[in-house]
C-alpha cells in the first residue's frame, strides 16, 4: 500500500468503530475515547507567562528549540520532546518544553505531523483569531460539530510508517547540529505525552531497517536488519494507543507515568508490558496516579491539589526518573539507582533483595542580604531536615515490587535504624566549629608594674610613631605601640612588637577591640598566638581604664581573618569586582570542602589531571570493581572519585541557590563530598584521620605510598610510577679524591628557596623596630641549582683515613614523567615554623633540566675500595629530605640527624617534634657518631633476620624482604615500600647479600624507574597553593592547565577552589609565584 494510501485511509468501518474522543476530562474515562486536552489546551496557570523558544528548522522538518539560558557556555543534554497532538504550535506543550530547558537539557520538540496536528489545535501562528471570516467561522462550526469523526480521521493518518521517518531525520539532524550536547549527555533523551508516549516506545526498541521506518535496506538478501535503539532514556505519561508489542520491544530504560483506569493505555496492557520488561531486566519505572484525568501531565490549569501535586511529582519523575538512593536492608551497602544502578549490580552480585530507596529533595535557598552579622570565627550547625525534605519507600528486587509495606515484619525497626544512622559524610563534617582561643602562662601569670592612670590623651596615638589605628598595650607596663600591618589594609609598623622583643613584655590588648562586655583582642608575643586573659577588667583598671566605659572602633583579628576567608573562600571576584567565570562538564568538577579538607581536594585535584591517574582509575564503561566492602576498598574509592571528577555529570549549576538582587554571583556546584575516601586515606593516620587543617605536600607523600600499596589485578599500571625517578648521590673525599656512587629512587623532590631579603624599609630610626619582610625573586634554576649543590659532610675515607670529609652532590639518574616539587618557603622564628613570601618566578613555556642529569662514572675517577673489615659500629644514613626540610627551618645539621634518628628516619614533622621536646637536653648538639663510611657500607652489606622475620610476618617472601632491606640499607619502612613499589621483582635467592646497595657507574642490571632520554624538558601543569600566614592554617588552592570546551578547546588556567571551579584570571602568575606544590609534566 502506498504511503499516501495509508496517511490518508479512514477506518475500515466509522460506523463501528467507538469514537475516539471525549468532551470531558474525567478521572475515570469509560470507552475507547481521547480526553479534551489531546486536541486542545488548558489554560496556563499563569497567563502572563510567555514561551521562550523558537520555531526552527532540523531536515527541513520545523522544530521548537528551547536551550538552557546558559548555554553554550554549560554543558548540556540533548532531549527529544514529543507532544500530544495538539503539536508544536501550542502554547502549553511549549511552556513545557521550556520547563525542562530551564533544568538544563537543550529541547527540541519535532512536528511529528508534518504540519496536520489534532483537530482543534493551534496549526497556524499567522492566523487571526481575533477577526475570522465568515467561510472561517463556518469551518469551526462544522469541526466542532463533527469533532469525533475529525479526530477519528487524524488518527487514521498518524502511522508510525509517516511518524518514524520524521523523527529519524528530526534524530540525526539534531545529533549533528547539537553534537556537544549528545555527547554531554552520552545520547538522546526522550520525553513523550499522550500521543508522544508511543513514540518514545518505539524509539526505545531495536526497529526495523526498513522503508518503512526511515532506512533503505541496500541488499534485500540480507534479510530484516534492526538499528539499536535511537534513545538513551525514555519517559512518557498518559501514553495513547501504546500497545503491549509496543513494550515488549523497549530495550533502553523507560518511565511511564499512568493514569488508573485509563482507557486509552488500559490496565491489562500496562502490567502485561511490566512484566515482560521484568522478565527481560529491562530497567523500569511506573507510577499509577489514581483520581486525575488522561493528559493531566502537561501544563494546564487545574484547581484540585491533588491534581496539582500529581503534575508536580510527574514531572520531578520523567526529569530524574532514576532518584534516590538504595540502601540494601541486608548489609547496608548504598548504591544509586541513576542510569548506572549499582544497587541494582549489588543485589545482582549478593542476591540481597530488599532496599530502602531515600529520596532527598533538596530545600530552594534564597541569598537574602544583608546577611546576619558575623560576630565569631565559627562553622553553624545544619540538620538534615533544613537542607532536605526525605521520601522513604521500600522495594523488592526479588519480587519486582515498587512498594513493599515499611510496616510488615521487621521493617520498621530495620528502617527507622537506617535513618537514624551517620553518613560517612555526617560522621567526617564539623557539626559546630568555633575558633578556641586559651589563656597561657603568661596571661594567667601576668605581673604587672607600678599602677598609674593613663590619660586619654596618651591613649591616642602610638608611642614611637603617629599611628592613631591598630594600637596594642602592653599590660604588664602600660606602653602603647602599633601593631604590625594587617588584612584589609590597616597599617602597622610593629611598634608593639618591637617593644615586646626588647622588653619581654609578652602580653598586650589591642585598644580598638576593647567593648563593654569584656571581649578583647589579645596577643602573645612570647607564644606568637591570639589568647585570653581571664583578669582583663582588673589588668586595664590597673592602668585607670574602665573596660565598662569602652566602646569598640575596629574590628577584631576575627573578624579581619573572616572578611579575608570570605574574600578569598566566596566571593570568587577579581579585584576589580569582576565574577570569575565558573565551568562547568567533564574534568570541571569541584570537590566539596568536608572541614578543613581544602589540603586534599587540592591535592587530588591535581593528581586526576594527570593521565597515569585517569588512565589507571577512570573506567566508565566498566562495572565498578568486585568488593565485600566498597566502602574500605581504596581501589573502589578511587574509581568512584575518578568518574565522578572526570564524567562531568555532577559539573552543574547549583539549581537550588537562587541569587537575589543583592547576591548577583553566579550559582556555583554543589561539589562532590569525598567523605568516604577521606575517611579510608586517614583511618589509622594520627594526623589525616582528623578534622584539622593539614599539610598538602605531606597528604601527597602518604598518599603515593598508600596507593603503591594497595593491591591491583596483574594488568593494571601503578600510577605512582609516573612520579617516580631515580637520584644518583656521590660522594668524593676530598684528600684522596676518589669517589663512591649511590642510587635513590624517589617520586617528589623538595627544593630549598634561597631567601634574598630585600633592605628593610620603615618609618623611622627607631631602635627595635621591624618591618614586614621583602624578599627578591628567585628563579626555578636558582632553586634548582641550591638542591643540586656540592656540599660538605664529615666521614672518615675508608682508603686514605684521612678526616677532611667528603664533598657531595646529588643529581638526576633518570626523570620522571610528572615532576612534583615542593617549595620550601619556612624558617624558624622563636623556634616557631614561619611561611616566608619568596617569590619563586616559573614560566608557563616548557624549560630544560638536561644539565642537572648524573652522567656516572667519568674518565680518570677511581672508586672507593669496600671495606673488608667487619665493623660492629652502628650507621645511620638520614633521609635526606627530611634533613633539608629540617635544615631550611633553620635547625642545626646535628640537632635534625640526631632527631631524624631517634624518629625512626620517618619524616620531618616527627623529628621537628622530638627537637621541640628535647630542646634542653645537654647533648643536644653533640654530633651522632656514624663511624666511617666503610663502616656504614659494611653495616648495611648484611641483612639483619630479624628485620627479614617482620616482613616475612607482613606477607612478604623472604626473597624480596633481603632484596628490599638490601635496596634501602637495611632500613625497614622504606624496605615495604621498595617491595610495593617492585611487586615483579622475585628478590635475591642466595644467602649473601652483596654489597652495600651503593652502586657504582654502572648500575646491577635491573629496570630503573623514570627515563635517561634527553632532552628532558618539563612544562608547568599545576600547582598547590597556600593562603595564609600560618603554615597551621589558612587555604589551599589548585591551579591546574587545562582545555576548556566553550572556548575552542583554548589552554586556559583553572582555579579549583573546593567546589566552585572558575576560570582563572590575572591572579594566575601571582599565585605561581607564591605556590606551594608544583607539578611539571614531561613534554
Amino acid at each position: 500500500m502506498a504511503e499516501e494510501d495509508v496517511a490518508t485511509k479512514a477506518p475500515e468501518s466509522d460506523a463501528q468503530e467507538p469514537s475516539m474522543i471525549s468532551s470531558e476530562d474525567t478521572p475515570a474515562q469509560i470507552g475507547q475515547s481521547m480526553g479534551e486536552h489531546c486536541v486542545t489546551d488548558r489554560p496556563s496557570p499563569t497567563s502572563g507567562e510567555q514561551p521562550t523558544g523558537e520555531i526552527s528548522k532540523i531536515a527541513d522538518i520545523d522544530v521548537y528549540i528551547t536551550k538552557p539560558s546558559d548555554y553554550p557556555h554549560l554543558p548540556s543534554k540533548l532531549l527529544l520532546f514529543l507532544s500530544s497532538g495538539t503539536g508544536i504550535y501550542s502554547k502549553n506543550n511549549q511552556l513545557q518544553a521550556d520547563k525542562y530547558a530551564s533544568e538544563g537539557f537543550l529541547v527540541v520538540m519535532p512536528d511529528q505531523f508534518a504540519g496536520d496536528s489534532a483537530p482543534n489545535s493551534a496549526t497556524d501562528p499567522n492566523a487571526d483569531e481575533s477577526n475570522p471570516s465568515m467561510i472561517e467561522k463556518v469551518k469551526l462550526a462544522a469541526a466542532t460539530t463533527a469533532k469525533s469523526f475529525m479526530v477519528d480521521m487524524w488518527l487514521a493518518r498518524q502511522t508510525p510508517e509517516k511518524v518514524l521517518p520524521i523523527l529519524h531525520k528530526v534524530v540525526k539532524g539534531a545529533k549533528e547540529e547539537f553534537a556537544d550536547a549528545v555527547a554531554n549527555g552520552g545520547g538522546v533523551y526522550g520525553i513523550g505525552y499522550c500521543f508522544g508516549g508511543k513514540y518514545i516506545c518505539l524509539l526505545s526498541a531495536e526497529l526495523p531497517d526498513t522503508v518503512t521506518h526511515g532506512q533503505a535496506v541496500e541488499d534485500e538478501e540480507q534479510g530484516m536488519m534492526k538499528t539499536s535503539p535511537l534513545i538513551k532514556t525514555g519517559a512518557f505519561a498518559h501514553g495513547t494507543m501504546v500497545t503491549k508489542e509496543d513494550l515488549e520491544g523497549i530495550k533502553s530504560p523507560v518511565y511511564m507515568a499512568c493514569v488508573e483506569n485509563d482507557s486509552l493505555f488500559p490496565d491489562d496492557v500496562r502490567t502485561a508490558g511490566q512484566t515482560n520488561l521484568e522478565e527481560r531486566k529491562v530497567k523500569h519505572k511506573v507510577k499509577v496516579f489514581s483520581g486525575v484525568p488522561h493528559g493531566f501531565a502537561v501544563i494546564g490549569e487545574y484547581e484540585d491539589p491533588k491534581i496539582q501535586e500529581a503534575q508536580r511529582e510527574a514531572f520531578e519523575q520523567m526529569d530524574d526518573p532514576g532518584t534516590g538512593l538504595n540502601v540494601c536492608l541486608y548489609c547496608f551497602n548504598g548504591g544509586c539507582t541513576g542510569e548506572r544502578d549499582h544497587a541494582l549490580l549489588h543485589n545482582k552480585t549478593t542476591k540481597h533483595p530488599l532496599a530502602l530507596n531515600i529520596q532527598r529533595t533538596r530545600k530552594k535557598v534564597k541569598r537574602d542580604e544583608p546577611p546576619q552579622k558575623i560576630t565569631k570565627l565559627a562553622i553553624a550547625a545544619e540538620t538534615e531536615a533544613d537542607r532536605y525534605d526525605i521520601k522513604t519507600r521500600v522495594l523488592c528486587y526479588d519480587c519486582g515490587l515498587d512498594e513493599v509495606d515499611p510496616t510488615s515484619g521487621k521493617l520498621p525497626v530495620v528502617i527507622d535504624s537506617v535513618l537514624k544512622a551517620n553518613t560517612f559524610a555526617k560522621q567526617a563534617e564539623v557539626q559546630a566549629w568555633e575558633q578556641e582561643l586559651t589563656p597561657c602562662e603568661h596571661t594567667l601569670c601576668l605581673q604587672q608594674e607600678v599602677a598609674r592612670n593613663i590619660e586619654s590623651q596618651d591613649l591616642g596615638h602610638c608611642s614611637l610613631c603617629d599611628l592613631k589605628e591598630n594600637l596594642w598595650l602592653c599590660l604588664q607596663c602600660g606602653n602603647l605601640g602599633c601593631g604590625r600591618a594587617q588584612l584589609g589594609g590597616t597599617g602597622g609598623n610593629s611598634h608593639g612588637l618591637a617593644h615586646a622583643t626588647s622588653s619581654s613584655h609578652p602580653v598586650a590588648v589591642k585598644l580598638g577591640s576593647l567593648t563593654p562586655e569584656g571581649t578583647a583582642d589579645i596577643y602573645c608575643y612570647s607564644c606568637n598566638e591570639e589568647r585570653t586573659d581571664l583578669e582583663l577588667a582588673s589588668h586595664l583598671a590597673h592602668w585607670g581604664i574602665n573596660i565598662a566605659e569602652r566602646e569598640k572602633t575596629e574590628k577584631s583579628l576575627t573578624e579581619m581573618q573572616i572578611e579575608q576567608n570570605l574574600k578569598w573562600d566566596f566571593s570568587m571576584t577579581t579585584e576589580d569586582g569582576k565574577e570569575l567565570q565558573p565551568l562547568f562538564g567533564s574534568g570541571f568538577t569541584g570537590l566539596k570542602n568536608l572541614g578543613n579538607s581544602c589540603y586534599m581536594a587540592s591535592i587530588l585535584q591535581c593528581l586526576f589531571s594527570i593521565s597515569a591517574f585517569q588512565r589507571r582509575y577512570y573506567h566508565p564503561k566498566d562495572p565498578p570493581p568486585v568488593s565485600q566492602a566498597p566502602a574500605e576498598d581504596l581501589e573502589t574509592q578511587l574509581r568512584k572519585l575518578a568518574d565522578g571528577l572526570l564524567s562531568g555529570r555532577y559539573s552543574n549549576p547549583d539549581t537550588d541557590v537562587i541569587a537575589s538582587e543583592h547576591s548577583p554571583e553566579i550559582p556555583h556546584q554543589i561539589g562532590l563530598a569525598p567523605a568516604m575516601l577521606k575517611h579510608l586515606i586517614g583511618r589509622g593516620h594520627e594526623e589525616f584521620s582528623t578534622m584539622r587543617q593539614q599539610d598538602a605536600f605531606e597528604l601527597l607523600l602518604y598518599l603515593l605510598k598508600l596507593i603503591t600499596r594497595s593491591s591491583r589485578s596483574a594488568p593494571a599500571e601503578d600510577p605512582v610510577q609516573a612520579f617516580r625517578f631515580v637520584m644518583e648521590q656521590r660522594l668524593q673525599c676530598m684528600s684522596c679524591k676518589k669517589v663512591r656512587y649511590r642510587t635513590d629512587e624517589q617520586d617528589n623532590i623538595s627544593i630549598p628557596v634561597p631567601v634574598k631579603r630585600k633592605a628593610s624599609v620603615t618609618n623611622g630610626p627607631t631602635e627595635g623596630e621591624k618591618s614586614k619582610d621583602e624578599f627578591e625573586p628567585v628563579s626555578v634554576k636558582e632553586c634548582l641549582d641550591s638542591f643540586t649543590a656540592p656540599e660538605i659532610v664529615e666521614l672518615t675515607c675508608t682508603s686514605c683515613g684521612n678526616k677532611d670529609g667528603f664533598t657531595k652532590r646529588s643529581l638526576f639518574k633518570t626523570f620522571p614523567s610528572v615532576l612534583a616539587v615542593n617549595a620550601r618557603r619556612f624558617e624558624l622564628v622563636n623556634w616557631v615554623p614561619t611561611k616566608l613570601d619568596v617569590p619563586v618566578i616559573v614560566s608557563d613555556q616548557p624549560f630544560n633540566l638536561d644539565a642537572y642529569l648524573f652522567q656516572g662514572l667519568q674518565d680518570g675517577e677511581q672508586l672507593l675500595p669496600e671495606d673488608t673489615t667487619t665493623s660492629n659500629a652502628p650507621s645511620f644514613t638520614p633521609n635526606e629530605i627530611a634533613l633539608a626540610q629540617l635544615e631550611g627551618m633553620g635547625f642545626p645539621r646535628p640537632r635534625c640527624e640526631k632527631a631524624l634518628h631517634a624518629t625512626g628516619n620517618r619524616d620531618a614533622e616527627a623529628a621537628m617534634n622530638w627537637l621541640f621536646a628535647h630542646m634542653e637536653d645537654p647533648e643536644i648538639d653533640a654530633p651522632l657518631a656514624f663511624g666511617s663510611i666503610g663502616a656504614a657500607a659494611a653495616t648495611s652489606s648484611s641483612v639483619n633476620p630479624e628485620s627479614v622475620g617482620m616482613m616475612e610476618a607482613m606477607g612478604i617472601g623472604a626473597p624480596q624482604a633481603r632484596k628490599a632491606l638490601k635496596e634501602t640499607g637495611g632500613d625497614l619502612e622504606r624496605a615495604v615500600d621498595w617491595v610495593f613499589s617492585h611487586p615483579d621483582d622475585q628478590g635475591n635467592f642466595g644467602e649473601e647479600v652483596g654489597d652495600a646497595g651503593d652502586v657504582g657507574p654502572a648500575d646491577d642490571g635491573k629496570t630503573l624507574a623514570g627515563s635517561a632520554e634527553l632532552p628532558a624538558t618539563f612544562r608547568l601543569q599545576s600547582i598547590v597553593c597556600h593562603k595564609g600566614a600560618s603554615i597551621h592554617a589558612g587555604h589551599y588552592v589548585a591551579f591546574i592547565r587545562k582545555r576548556i570546551p566553550a572556548e575552542g578547546g583554548k589552554e586556559s588556567w583553572v582555579l579549583f577552589n573546593d567546589e566552585k571551579v572558575v576560570k582563572a584570571e590575572g591572579d594566575v602568575d601571582e599565585m605561581k609565584k607564591f605556590a606551594y606544590v608544583y607539578f611539571f609534566e614531561r613534554v
